[in-house]
């Protein structure tokens, strides 16, 4: 899975989470989610397990700070990394 498609799917899942927001998808990339939305740690949680169960990714435990996931292209960064050590790890 390439990084567009990773944003594209983030993009969804984000929207799908904050829909009462009734955000621009366009903006979406550009927003801060703790800054912009005020993001709190149960928002945090759920947002974390839609990534993990979407991607099939299990993410760090040094990676899961609220300060980790204040953007897509920080998230996509987290998603492409833990895809990587789980396709490291099945072969």
């Amino acid at each position: 899975m390439n990084r567009e498609l990773i944003k594209n799917d983030l993009v969804k899942l984000f929207c799908n989470l904050f829909e009462s927001y009734n955000l621009d998808k366009d903006l979406i990339e550009y927003i801060d989610l703790k800054d912009d939305l005020g993001m709190d740690s149960i928002t945090f949680v759920s947002f974390v397990v839609e990534i993990e169960a979407h991607f099939n990714i299990v993410i760090s435990d040094e990676l899961l700070l609220v300060e980790n996931f204040r953007n897509i292209d920080n998230i996509t960064d987290i998603i492409i990394r833990e895809m990587k050590d789980v396709n490291y790890e099945q072969n």
